[in-house]
């Protein structure tokens, strides 16, 4: 591969344009997380979600952010979202008098079911949204997990072979989709994790199983379409030609992880309803 190659002038232009865009927005959802107080009324895991899924799929990630994710403030009568903490119990442990008030008012349960009904109660509110939330916007949330998986594992992936100078067959491409493949299920399934057990309240092998078992399928289809046109680009458009620290490559990378997104959708659409995976995860 030539080093000496540089791509047309207007597709760096293009490119430079289409990553800066979605640094932008990706920085948008940060700061706004921040100023709005997220990490109070947020699922943790869903902040790294919406600003890494906003790197390649920015116009979806920002409208399923503003219309089902942005955080509220907490004395808000908006009820969490299930993108909000699982675990939010612990704000009723401070103010126990309040909740049994609530609670006896609203179902008339006799204190001596009122464990019980916090239960309930706590895992109705891990939920709360999905079963007003359309569909499109249930599998295109369940997709942007192991998007942000597969988003970290090809970056740290195709740096740590750019580095080291990894090849095979002296390509350097077949030693990216295993290197990125292996880092992006790795961080995929950290995702999920932290997804399910806020959720379920379990954590520890058995979760990280769920997870497993929920990503491997999604980040499989996800690469599918990400692997399938880095193949075009490198070997149809740029003849072996382009390398790694240009952004026009980066640019093909976005492209590919957008056509991934979608790739992976009717395989997440058969996780939810099969029960795979949390409608909500």
């Amino acid at each position: 591969m030539p080093s000496t190659y540089n791509p047309p002038l207007v597709l760096t232009i293009i490119g430079t344009i289409f990553i800066g865009s979605a640094l932008l927005v990706a920085l948008w959802i940060l700061l706004d997380i921040c100023l709005r107080k997220g990490w109070q009324s947020m699922m943790a895991v869903m902040i790294p979600v919406y600003v890494l899924n906003a790197l390649y799929l920015a116009p979806i990630t920002v409208w399923t952010y503003i219309k089902y994710g942005r955080p509220v403030p907490l004395e808000s009568e908006q009820k969490p979202s299930c993108h909000q903490k699982g675990n939010m119990e612990s704000q009723e442990d401070r103010a126990p008098n309040l909740q049994q008030h609530r609670s006896n008012r609203h179902t008339g349960l006799d204190p001596g079911r009122e464990g019980a009904h916090d239960n309930m109660s706590s895992h109705a509110r891990m939920h709360h949204g999905s079963s007003d939330r359309p569909m499109f916007a249930t599998i295109t949330i369940a997709v942007c997990h192991c998007g942000a998986g597969c988003l970290l594992g090809d970056v740290v992936g195709e740096w740590l072979v750019y580095g080291a100078g990894i090849s095979i067959n002296r390509r350097s491409l077949w030693a990216e989709y295993l290197i990125d493949y292996g880092f992006a299920l790795l961080f995929g399934i950290i995702f999920q994790y932290f997804s399910i057990a806020p959720m379920s309240g379990e954590w520890g092998p058995k979760t990280i199983w769920r997870a497993a078992k929920a990503d491997f399928l999604s980040l499989t289809f996800f690469e599918i379409g990400l692997f399938g046109w880095m193949a075009i680009s490198q070997t149809a458009i740029f003849e072996w030609q382009l390398r790694m620290d240009n952004v026009v490559y980066w640019w093909m990378m976005q492209i590919g992880m957008f056509l991934g997104h979608w790739t992976a959708f009717p395989i997440n659409y058969w996780l939810i309803k099969t029960g795979v995976k949390e409608s909500c995860a």
